[in-house]
């Protein structure tokens, strides 16, 4: 079990834990441990709200700061899904090249255009962060991370190599429902500490997952780890979108 949490913050966080080897008892866990890596990027995110406020920071250097210390702190690796992901969809090729492309190491002008505009709105949305929500708005680390777990484990796979496969296979029965009582933990939580209006958050969550369902099995026949990373990034900034706007 240890392992399994040092290996999922050493994959998916900028956190300096000892380095596992890749093996199938490593693996077990992994995927499981992701919401707790989104609860070490919200509890990082609402410290530094905290210290930006009290100090007086100004809005837009309040918001460059928060919508960059989840990128920072989990080393980019579900940026670079979604990046790869733009390429791909905009490709408007078949299936196989959909999934070659996403293979391909190299930033398209998709990409580039999807990562500027992810950016912007997230700039837009962290600038609106205030006392009363930033708890909400934090939470969803937790709930969208919770969710790419649950999704990556449920939904059918592209591939039948990969490495999704290498994190999704070793998991035991019973691990997709744990992540189910995870996010809906996490998203009573948004709304106890948001109010009843802060329903809207997990609502907005399972839209975009019915919308990445239909794409990723319209488009690709099923989820990669690079739609995985695209889906909690859309997730993550939707989730927070609402979170501020309400």
């Amino acid at each position: 079990m240890l392992d399994s949490i040092l290996a999922a913050f050493g994959m998916y966080s900028v956190l300096p834990v000892p380095q596992r080897p890749w093996t199938e008892k490593t693996m077990k866990y992994c995927i499981c441990f992701l919401p707790l890596v989104g609860g070490l990027i919200g509890a990082v995110q609402l410290a530094a709200f905290f210290v930006l406020y009290r100090r007086g920071t100004g809005v837009l250097l309040s918001g460059a700061v928060l919508s960059a210390l989840p990128l920072l702190l989990s080393g980019g690796i579900h940026m670079d899904g979604f990046l790869d992901t733009c390429d791909a969809v905009h490709s408007w090729k078949g299936k196989e090249e959909r999934l070659r492309i996403l293979k391909d190491p190299h930033a398209g002008a998709f990409a580039v255009i999807g990562g500027l505009v992810y950016c912007t709105l997230s700039l837009g949305v962290w600038s609106g962060a205030a006392e009363e929500t930033i708890l909400p708005l934090c939470l969803t680390f937790v709930l969208s991370r919770g969710l790419s777990a649950l999704t990556a484990l449920t939904l059918p796979k592209a591939r039948g190599d990969g490495m999704l496969r290498q994190e999704t296979d070793p998991v035991p029965g019973g691990a997709a429902l744990c992540m189910g009582i995870v996010s809906a933990a996490a998203a009573v939580c948004i709304v106890a500490a948001g109010g009843l209006k802060m329903l809207a958050v997990p609502a907005a969550a399972v839209l975009v997952i019915l919308y990445y369902r239909h794409m990723a099995l319209h488009m690709f026949g099923g989820v990669t780890g690079d739609l995985a990373g695209w889906f909690l990034q859309v997730c993550e900034l939707v989730t927070a979108a609402v979170a501020v706007l309400l």
